[in-house]
């Protein structure tokens, strides 16, 4: 593997199953009333991480792919995944890069607007300089790897492709779920960003897809046919997330609608998405059905939304969130 990275250690035994989330952690700059901002860490496939964490510690081990620099926010960084009891064996470090940043903003109905600093992120160069094989090699120490759009558009054409040939090579022994989460202004064109999609159709054993994103590619409108173009073009099961409404889930040709909780408030939809991922993902890991994963997955993230950021402070966490 390439010297300039920080080397990859071994995992060592365990009798837990075990998942990687590959990905960007960038500083979050959030809204915390008054005018005033608070700052955290936080970027979709990192949320899902923390939740993965906090859900499923008893069962699963939780690793992070990324890119990290050697500035005081990197090592900051760092120390906070470990807080989560996320593993960093597997994170590189980039010499002369630091990590990415973001601010949301918040419209009365707690739906969320960003704006982004990453263009020269530490975790855009997560596999500078690696092939294929390198990457592979890293990525079948895990039985699960999650990953997003957003994980592939950070990186230049040679390293996404480089990272979805490893998919390939590991994906007989290893589950594989992705959340294409379409960002529009990483990607170069509509059309490398629906070839992509295409390409980790193929791979997914568990697809989950944003039906805005989807129409915002596509145009397809309804959910059904949506989890069938994704079921056409390789996916083995598709979860079709529809904001506060049922998700739909496509295995077998066999459609089942689950519903999500009522009564929600909405304060902030930051992570919604990605604490539905680690609810949906660690349970159906862990050998439980479509249905009993989609339930969890409602659960968790409707507690996310009740409060600001992606990812609810700990101290919020043990007073109102269940590890059920």
């Amino acid at each position: 593997m390439p010297q300039n990275n920080k080397k990859v250690s071994q995992m060592a035994p365990s009798e837990k199953k075990s998942i990687a989330c590959i990905g960007e952690c960038m500083l979050e700059i959030a809204p915390a009333g008054g005018g005033l901002f608070k700052q955290a860490f936080a970027g979709d496939t990192f949320n899902s991480a923390v939740y993965l964490a906090r859900h499923f510690s008893d069962e699963l081990t939780v690793s992070y792919i990324t890119g990290l620099g050697q500035d005081a926010y990197s090592h900051k960084m760092m120390a906070a995944f470990e807080e989560e009891n996320i593993r960093t064996d597997a994170i590189q470090i980039i010499a002369d890069r630091s990590p990415g940043l973001y601010l949301i903003e918040n419209d009365s109905s707690g739906e969320r607007f960003f704006h982004y600093w990453r263009s020269a992120s530490a975790s855009r160069y997560m596999f500078d300089g690696w092939t294929s094989t390198d990457i592979a090699k890293l990525l079948r120490n895990y039985d699960c790897l999650y990953l997003s759009g957003i994980s592939l558009a950070i990186l230049d054409e040679t390293q996404r492709q480089n990272l979805i040939e490893a998919l390939h090579t590991v994906k007989q022994n290893c589950f594989i779920a992705y959340d294409p989460n379409y960002r529009a202004n990483l990607w170069p064109d509509t059309d490398a960003c629906r070839k992509t999609n295409k390409q980790l159709a193929q791979l997914a054993d568990i697809a989950l897809i944003s039906k805005e994103d989807h129409i915002a590619l596509w145009d397809s409108a309804s959910s059904g046919t949506i989890a069938a173009e994704w079921a056409s073009w390789g996916a083995k099961e598709v979860v079709v997330k529809d904001g506060g409404a049922d998700c739909l889930i496509l295995t077998d040709k066999n459609e089942t609608h689950v519903s999500a909780q009522d009564n929600i408030t909405p304060i902030d939809t930051t992570g919604a998405g990605d604490s539905f991922a680690a609810g949906y993902v660690g349970a159906r890991l862990l050998g439980r059905s479509p249905s009993e994963a989609a339930t969890a997955a409602h659960s968790i993230a409707a507690k996310v939304i009740q409060h600001r950021g992606a990812i609810i402070a700990q101290k919020t966490r043990r007073k109102n969130v269940s590890d059920g």
